[in-house]
């Protein structure tokens, strides 16, 4: 395919020199060699975006055709929000404390697993409570998944925390993607 239109274009090439030396000798006077050096032009033109086109390998999509490698588009997966929910409405947004509920909603869930972690807020994010959240049919909502998660009474830290919602990898539960989400809370005892 590609060869017919380099064919294509090596002729009408010869031809529109042809035409063009017509045209100087005859001092741009001559009106059929001007409507015929227009006429090879376009189709110059056309089969050049015809040789493009097929240059391009195989074609998706017949309306839009690119040669380049289109950008991968960046989903917006895994969108996590947790809020609190504290049955003493004196606390603050952030204030949390045992018995009260993360509640956790995923949007666009791509994983069957997830584990909430609520680590403390230093260099080594060490694990106050580490929670394993599974997808199923009755966390499912229209807007995406939900779950309830209790703060653990084993929690006996008091002070800025850290939750954390993330990915477990199918293949090694200890593998976790990179946070879907985490949020700042303080923990009052």
């Amino acid at each position: 395919m590609k060869t017919k239109y380099y064919l294509i274009y090596v002729f009408v090439g010869i031809a529109f020199l042809a035409v063009s030396a017509w045209v100087y000798f005859s001092h741009g006077k001559n009106a059929k060699a001007i409507r015929a050096k227009y006429k090879l032009g376009g189709i110059m033109l056309m089969c050049l975006a015809m040789l493009s086109t097929a240059s391009c390998g195989e074609i998706l999509d017949p309306g839009f055709v690119t040669c380049y490698d289109t950008v991968v588009e960046r989903r917006t997966d895994d969108i996590a929000r947790v809020t609190i929910k504290s049955s003493d409405t004196s606390f603050k947004y952030n204030e949390i404390t045992t018995g009260d509920l993360f509640e956790v909603d995923i949007q666009n869930p791509t994983f069957e697993k997830y584990v909430l972690r609520v680590v403390l807020n230093d260099k080594e994010g060490t694990n106050l409570q580490k929670t394993a959240l599974a997808v199923t049919e009755d966390a499912v909502t229209p807007e995406g998944v939900h779950f309830t998660v209790p703060l653990s009474t084993d929690v006996t830290y008091k002070g800025e925390a850290l939750v954390q919602v993330q990915g477990v990898v199918k293949d090694d539960p200890e593998e976790l993607t990179q946070m879907c989400y985490y949020v700042q809370v303080i923990i009052l005892r």
